[in-house]
């Protein structure tokens, strides 16, 4: 019988009381900075950390926390005409390749700072302690001394470099960049350096400069597996060999997978993994006792993080730990957050025992009625506070949305109104929308949490031609519909429900839900499967367009429409096992239909 998860988790707690774990991590929360049309996730490494501390693997107390890096320490890299340069907002804007305001500026060379900081710290530990020390960050390899390039600003693994030289430190050192993008930077930093080996695998290189110690190889695009894998095999340990380093910085890119968003290259899970383990393997066994420190690289997309998870477990486990989906991992956190509240205080309105202010009631002038409490339980002030704790809306404030506004309300019919605002309180500056009801009626047997209405706009942005409105849109989204169903299924499991359930208007709407929303009955499951089918590779715009249009037809070539139905977001069991079980799967496999577009719709055979 296998163990459960929160058992198996306080076992290798216990495990880790007689037996420290044999990697370091090091982080800190000012490394997240968002950058509005950079395809990086801000909350990569959070992300890796959530995973690791909800498995066990780590504890809170075990995370090593930087400082941020010092002028002096930059400058032993960058030249002073270079730091100088980026108090000007073009030079940033140059570095992301989109425009930089002076706020956020401001906000991303702390963060770079806090990054090389943390470079910094791992390889400090990693010399010190003898064991691997990541830092969930880093790896900004394309700075050269004087000038930033492909959104690396400060180049922090040639800064602990050459912090340690400083200090007189002056061991051999190799630097492992298997990130997708030629490592120029740390390469030219070095150039002149032969006690500092830079080797870099890439799919082009950014700067053909000589080096006395570099191993420079470009493997052009659409590499999978097994291309790189004896690459990787063939050069590195004769490297490692005859360089003999008492330190090893390891760049662990993800932007090698083949999901990675701007990467060209077509690397596996497994793939990415093996190029790891061989890393770590080579340089234990033709260096052992060398140092190694591992910092991130580049990795683009909301699954990069999964990435370099599966890879700490590894080195914290001795084997990979499968992570969970994006939106599961979500609501870990949310759950973690929401175990740290009071109960007090998502119910209480006002402040509290220390409030002086006095009511009417108070003062004998009225008697006290009943405050209002959303979904018969939550102030608003808990509502707020709770918003604040997840992270909600600080993710709102890194949109740009300085100072977002919550309300409650209660619409005529009874339902319960969430809303938050830009600031003036008006439908012109609204963000979202959410009319919620407790209903024993929607999904007969159980008690759900219905969303009746959910909008998410950013009313500050525009529409563009390669992305075009969908239907019932006025403003483009603000992608956050993972966190708002996270936030939706944490209600319904503090007001005990079984779950939550949304009838989608539109066809994208169940496509963008699909990941975490389960349709409830098998015959509205099977029609969403064949839409998929044939749409699910197009974009939602001419999906929706081509559904719209009688495009998509049935086996005898009759129009197919959407019609709302059903999804639900399981938080009990029983519903869990209602959608997601075996009996649900074989019912859908035997009432899928098959599905083709018109050729006329797209100058192409339907298939």
């Amino acid at each position: 019988m296998p163990i459960p998860g929160p058992l198996r988790r306080t076992l290798r707690r216990f495990r880790r009381l007689f037996r420290p774990p044999p990697a370091l991590l090091v982080f800190d929360p000012r490394y997240t900075v968002p950058v509005s049309g950079v395809p990086m996730d801000p909350e990569r490494g959070a992300q890796v950390l959530s995973f690791l501390l909800d498995e066990g693997l780590i504890e809170e107390t075990d995370l090593e926390r930087p400082r941020p890096a010092s002028l002096r320490d930059l400058r032993r890299v960058h030249t002073d005409r270079y730091l100088a340069s980026l108090q000007d907002q073009e030079t940033l804007t140059s570095i992301y390749g989109t425009p930089v305001s002076a706020e956020l500026a401001d906000r991303l060379l702390d963060a770079m700072r806090w990054m090389t900081g943390g470079t910094i710290l791992a390889v400090r530990l990693a010399i010190r302690t003898r064991r691997v020390a990541v830092s969930l960050g880093g790896g900004q390899h394309h700075a050269e001394p004087d000038r930033g390039m492909g959104f690396c600003v400060y180049n922090d693994v040639a800064v602990a470099i050459a912090r340690l030289r400083a200090r007189g430190w002056n061991l051999p050192v190799l630097v492992v960049d298997l990130d997708l993008h030629d490592g120029n930077g740390t390469r030219v930093a070095f150039a002149g350096d032969a006690t500092v080996h830079t080797f870099s695998i890439h799919n082009a290189t950014w700067n053909e400069g000589p080096a006395v110690a570099a191993t420079v190889l470009p493997l052009g695009t659409g590499v999978g597996d097994e291309a790189l894998l004896a690459v990787l095999s063939r050069e590195l340990p004769p490297v490692v060999q005859g360089h003999q380093p008492a330190l090893v910085v390891y760049v662990a890119g993800t932007d090698p997978a083949a999901d990675d968003r701007l990467g060209d290259w077509r690397l596996t899970p497994h793939g990415m993994l093996e190029r790891d383990q061989r890393v770590i393997d080579t340089i234990r066994r033709d260096a052992p006792g060398a140092a190694i420190a591992v910092v991130l690289g580049g990795g683009y997309g909301g699954s990069s993080w999964r990435y370099t998870a599966r890879f700490v477990s590894w080195l914290l486990r001795g084997r990979a730990i499968e992570p969970p989906d994006d939106s599961e991992l979500l609501l870990r956190r949310y759950r973690r957050v929401r175990a740290t509240l009071e109960e007090a205080s998502l119910v209480r309105e006002g402040g509290g025992p220390d409030d002086w202010s006095l009511s009417e009631a108070d003062l004998g002038l009225s008697p006290e009625a009943p405050p209002y409490r959303f979904l018969g339980r939550f102030s608003h002030q808990g509502i707020e506070l709770l918003l604040e704790r997840l992270g909600f809306l600080d993710r709102l404030r890194e949109l740009g949305f300085r100072e977002p506004v919550v309300s409650i309300a209660t619409s005529v019919g009874g339902a319960d109104i969430l809303r938050v605002h830009a600031g003036s309180g008006t439908r012109a500056d609204l963000l979202l929308e959410l009319t919620l009801r407790r209903s024993a009626r929607a999904v007969p047997g159980f008690e759900i949490l219905y969303v009746e209405w959910l909008l998410l706009q950013n009313p500050r942005r525009v529409f563009r031609a390669n992305r075009p409105p969908l239907p019932g849109q006025n403003h483009p989204g603000l992608g956050m519909l993972r966190e708002t169903s996270a936030f939706l299924l944490l209600l319904a499991e503090e007001l005990g429900l079984d779950g939550v359930a949304f009838a989608p208007a539109h066809f994208y709407m169940a496509a963008l839900g699909r990941k975490v929303l389960h349709f409830l009955e098998p015959e509205a499951d099977g029609h969403f499967r064949a839409l998929l089918g044939v749409l699910g590779d197009l974009p939602l715009a001419e999906s929706s367009r081509l559904l719209e249009a009688g495009a998509v037809r049935d086996e005898r070539d009759r129009a197919v429409s959407w019609e709302p139905r059903l999804m639900v977001l399981p938080a009990s069991d029983r519903l869990r096992a209602r959608v997601e079980g075996a009996e649900h799967a074989a019912a859908v496999e035997a009432v899928t239909p098959r599905y083709h577009v018109a050729q006329a719709a797209t100058g192409s055979p339907g298939g």
